[in-house]
């Protein structure tokens, strides 16, 4: 296998596609723990949950779960809302195979924003870990795409002479080109034009 060339998925919404609006998924897992879901408890969960993201709290799941006042323990919460998501979650049907055609010829790389432990749950439960060659979750080097330094992490992870970085959101897309690297847009049809409409 050639380690010339590098290709790096987004997870969120990428490799994995949300077929559920996220406010229902929340709700449901609250309602695995708790009775009924207090008025305002998704507004506010949401408020603490994102406070603590952007700074890279050590746990904002649990954090934010802490600060609502729910007749529940915040770890019970936050394991039904990990595995509430991890359903909601949907790899395209062919993600494995193009990930393992693909890994014949570059290395493969996944970089996404968010805590490492629940992001690689997300990619272990679909079977996509077993065709990466590297993660990296933003937590890791306390800053979240678009800042340089997740991105020069997978470049200490995973040796290549050139990288592109696949991804739907404008994080992915500028991160990348102030890296240095190709970037390439996911349009949400898989990823069988892989790697022609990469333009390296």
């Amino acid at each position: 296998m050639s380690a010339e060339r590098a290709i790096v998925f987004d997870l969120d919404g990428t490799l994995l596609h949300f077929t559920r609006d996220y406010g229902g998924v929340l709700r449901d897992a609250i309602t695995d723990v708790v009775a009924e879901v207090p008025e305002g408890a998704l507004e506010a969960y949401d408020r603490e949950f994102y406070d603590r993201f952007e700074r890279c709290e050590p746990d904002p799941i649990y954090e934010a779960f802490a600060e609502l006042d729910l007749d529940a323990a915040p770890d019970e919460l936050r394991a039904a809302l990990r595995e509430r998501e991890v359903e909601m979650c949907q790899p395209h049907e062919d993600a494995a195979a193009d990930l393992e055609r693909l890994g014949r010829e570059f290395r493969i790389g996944v970089l996404t924003n968010g805590v490492p432990e629940w992001q690689r749950h997300k990619l272990d439960a679909y079977g996509l870990d077993e065709h990466v060659d590297a993660f990296v979750a933003s937590y890791e080097v306390g800053a979240h795409k678009p800042d340089v330094a997740p991105f020069r992490e997978v470049e200490d992870r995973l040796d290549a002479d050139a990288y592109a970085m696949v991804g739907d959101d404008d994080a992915d897309v500028e991160g990348a080109r102030v890296a240095g690297w190709t970037a390439h847009r996911y349009d949400g049809d898989g990823f069988g034009d892989l790697p022609d409409a990469i333009e390296w």
